[in-house]
This record gives C-alpha cells, structure tokens and sequence, in this order.
C-alpha cells in the first residue's frame, strides 16, 4: 500500500464538493481503499472536522471495516 496514493485520492474525493456528513466523507475514503487494495483485509478511517462548534475544539468519527476474503 502506498500512503502517498492514499493521501492523493483522499484529497480527491475531498475536491469533489461539500460532503454534508462527515460519516459519508470516511465511507468514501474506506470504499476507495478497499477497491483500490482489495488485499487489504482490515481498515480503520477516523475523519475530524475542527472548529465546528464554538468551545468545541473537533468533532469525529471513526469507522472501522473488516472484509472477509474468498475462499479460492
């Protein structure tokens, strides 16, 4: 896995437009991974947006995905 793709398509989906929830920012990201590195069996993708509320220094969330692989 190259992170510096990673980043790239990540940056990529984030030039897209507005993402409402960030919920749908980290699905996309996690379907990108997958698709792109179907060997990768397991992935964590925790997204923050700063500043969203006044005394509030982020919001987050974190999803987490485990894919079976098929058996050959």
């Amino acid at each position: 896995m190259c992170y510096e793709t990673v980043i790239e398509k990540v940056r990529a989906i984030a030039m897209e437009g507005h993402i409402k929830l960030i919920e749908t920012l980290a699905e996309r990201i996690a379907d990108t991974c997958h698709f792109d590195y179907p060997d990768v069996t397991a992935l964590n993708v925790k997204v923050s947006k700063i500043d969203v509320f006044s005394g509030v220094a982020k919001v987050s969330v974190q999803l987490e995905r485990n894919f079976e692989r098929e058996a050959n």
